[in-house]
């Protein structure tokens, strides 16, 4: 059976991508697809608000996440992916994408929200230049998080995590162990 999909979910600027990068390290392996792999080709072409970016965004996400699951080169590879989707309309179509691509490949999919508090958020945002689509307006974000909540796929494949005042490979560390534990029937050895 295949390794897991692991889906990093968690608003903009909490930490998703640091955290992803240690976690690479310590599964056999694994790949990183960062959302804003997929969103800066869409960027490149539409403003976010134009009745096409939306459209183009699921092209381009179907179409990586279905040649991900079918590819037999890439069966033996831990997918992690970071993204920042709420349970809104938009959001909820962006995690089927995930999650078909998942079921078509074989196991499902392991959900990690990661979150910390408002403060710590906008302190994170303005802590490090973030290169390219990433969002750098704190209160852009301030809006984000008082409007849209994170979507969680619930139960127990899913761990939701506060990383205020933790290290990203203290953070990676507890997320490779509940990959360890929900992965079933083998264990990932890295």
């Amino acid at each position: 059976m295949a390794p897991p999909f692991v889906y990093i979910n968690g608003y903009p600027g909490v930490g998703k991508y640091t955290v992803a990068k240690e976690l690479v390290k310590m599964l056999p392996d694994a790949k990183l697809l960062d959302n804003h792999l997929l969103i800066d080709p869409v960027a490149a072409v539409y403003d976010r608000f134009m009745p096409e970016y939306q459209g183009l965004r699921k092209t381009i996400r179907h179409g990586i996440l279905m040649s991900i699951a079918t590819s037999l080169s890439l069966q033996s590879v831990t997918w992690i992916f970071t993204d920042s989707q709420s349970s809104s309309e938009v959001g909820k179509a962006a995690i089927s994408d995930y999650i078909h691509a998942a079921e078509t490949r074989g196991p499902p999919v392991i959900s990690v929200i990661l979150s910390c508090s408002t403060e710590e958020n906008v302190r994170r945002l303005g802590e490090t230049s973030r290169p390219g689509t990433k969002l750098n307006n704190a209160e852009i974000l301030l809006e984000i998080r008082e409007t849209e909540d994170i979507h969680h796929f619930g139960g127990e494949r899913e761990i939701d995590i506060d990383i205020s005042g933790l290290h990203p490979h203290h953070v990676a560390q507890m997320i490779f162990d509940f990959v360890q534990n929900v992965s079933v029937p083998e264990k990932l050895q890295g």
